[in-house]
């Protein structure tokens, strides 16, 4: 046997025999997907992840010196399998896969030192994007969106934690899909929804959606919108923290089908003000970014176009450091598979953890606003900008009034709303006309005291240091509105 094929055979013995060898892991290891290169047409798919990842699809593990013998298959026995993310001991790995070609999309854990892969969850419409909290609890989505009608599922996906074998536990009610979370250092959650968009000025009120950044604790309370705003980003994939201080992600101009994007990056200190490329090159067939240690990244990009490469090409890893002007050789190719997501496997920092302040059996949480005029709106062509009066309280699925409370002389109001469910606001004016409006977005856990500056609040601002009336009584109760919807309608 050649010296080189030796030593590859003595590693995969290493790991197969699990404590028996002194290092499990060899240092530099990878986990990557892939999906079967140059693969024939197929027929439409049943959801968003048979589009993304083909029959045929599987998790491998590689080690250097990263030749193609030295490729292991963790979710063997699958049909496909995707989106892996390490344990953070680095000592397993997580990812979305399924049984059979009629089988449901499920989070699996494949253990290293060996053995078939496992199901983790059962989750009705199936499961996806695995993430891990600070505590070892496992987070993802479910359930797996329509690859037609991701947007207007009857059912929108939702984040969920799980721990061991206990039921799982639902974090998000928006009326939009919530997926691919990825737990920040500081142990939020961060994932990409849907966020609605003026098309017109109203009163047309015509509106398509685009993605955005947002935040929750991680029991699902405090939900914030992060980053990106009416801002060309119509569909966002895998955001993931740098430890520069940027929050990377791909970023797609139209569609969500296919695995290429442009990498793209927000800075942590100031999330939206400074979208920007990742890059100092083109990247528009990115598939995933990922810290790669010691200052570099590691891209799973297109090779067609490379030096030396067919205009085809298939999607390889590549290693790159800070400021570089190219991709330069690939890490990992394989001409017949395209690898298109790549991870160290090693062990990483623990996020920290985060106190609840949930109360278990409680109906309602409630919601403090400071100033119900202050808002980031388009200014209108008013001699004088109208003041809330009102503030009326919209509910999903389809954003009827559930009630309405008067605003305090600042601005301010406090009330109580039903917790775990999608409401929004409408503020009115003195003659019941609406000022504006925020749809059904946001949510209290149970027990949940909630504050926001204003309506639309501008992002990044400190509220000003005054107590607000509305918190000098208790949370208001909803009250119906006093004449027909209809006649509140601008």
């Amino acid at each position: 046997m050649r010296p080189r094929l030796l030593i590859v055979m003595a590693i995969a013995g290493c790991l197969l025999a699990g404590s028996g060898c002194r290092q499990s892991v060899p240092a530099g290891a990878l986990v990557m997907t892939q999906t079967p290169a140059g693969q024939p047409p197929r027929a439409p798919a049943g959801n968003d992840l048979d589009t993304r990842y083909p029959i045929g699809s599987r998790v491998v593990m590689a080690v250097p010196p990263f030749q193609l013998e030295s490729v292991r298959v963790l979710s063997a026995g699958l049909a496909a399998a995707g989106d892996p993310m390490v344990s953070l001991d680095g000592r397993h790995v997580f990812f979305t896969g399924k049984a059979n070609t009629n089988a449901s999309w499920q989070i699996y854990e494949a253990r290293l030192r060996g053995g078939r892969p496992r199901a983790v969850t059962s989750m009705p419409g199936g499961a996806m994007n695995p993430a891990v909290l600070g505590n070892g609890d496992l987070v993802f989505c479910s359930p797996v969106p329509n690859a037609a009608h991701a947007r207007a599922h009857p059912r929108p996906a939702a984040v969920y934690v799980q721990s061991g074998s206990d039921p799982a536990r639902q974090l998000t009610f928006g009326v939009q899909p919530a997926t691919d979370p990825t737990v920040l250092n500081d142990g939020r959650i961060l994932f990409v929804s849907a966020r609605r968009k003026p098309l017109e000025p109203e009163p047309a009120r015509r509106f398509n959606t685009e993605n955005a950044l947002y935040t929750v604790n991680n029991d699902g309370t405090q939900i914030t919108a992060f980053a990106l705003d009416r801002d060309g980003a119509p569909w966002v994939r895998r955001p993931r923290q740098l430890p520069d201080g940027r929050v990377a992600f791909i970023a797609f101009a139209a569609s969500s089908d296919g695995n290429g994007g442009q990498a793209e990056g927000v800075r942590m200190a100031a999330p939206f003000a400074t979208r920007t490329n990742l890059f100092a090159f083109p990247t528009s067939a990115c598939a995933s970014v990922e810290a790669g240690g010691e200052g570099s990244l590691l891209a799973c990009l297109e090779t067609r176009g490379l030096t030396g490469r067919s205009m085809r090409g298939t999607v390889a890893v590549f290693r790159i450091a800070a400021g570089v002007e190219g991709p330069g050789e690939p890490l990992f190719d394989d001409p017949a598979w395209n690898d298109l997501e790549a991870t160290p496997l090693a062990a990483r920092p623990r996020p920290q953890g985060h106190i609840s302040t949930m109360v278990a059996g409680e109906k309602t949480g409630t919601i403090l606003c400071l100033d119900a005029n202050f808002t980031r709106g388009e200014p209108r062509d008013e001699a004088a900008p109208r003041k809330a009066a009102r503030v009326r309280v919209l509910a999903a699925p389809d954003g009827q009034a559930i009630g309405e409370l008067p605003v305090q002389a600042d601005g301010s109001f406090l009330v109580e709303v039903p917790a775990d469910t999608a409401f929004g606001f409408e503020t009115l004016d003195e003659q019941g006309g609406v000022i504006h409006r925020l749809r059904p977005a946001l949510w209290v856990r149970p027990g949940e005291n909630r504050s926001c500056i204003g309506c639309h609040e501008p992002y990044n601002r400190s509220p000003r240091n005054v107590r607000p009336l509305a918190a000098n009584f208790p949370p208001a109760t909803l009250q119906a509105p006093p004449v027909p919807l209809a006649q509140h309608r601008p």
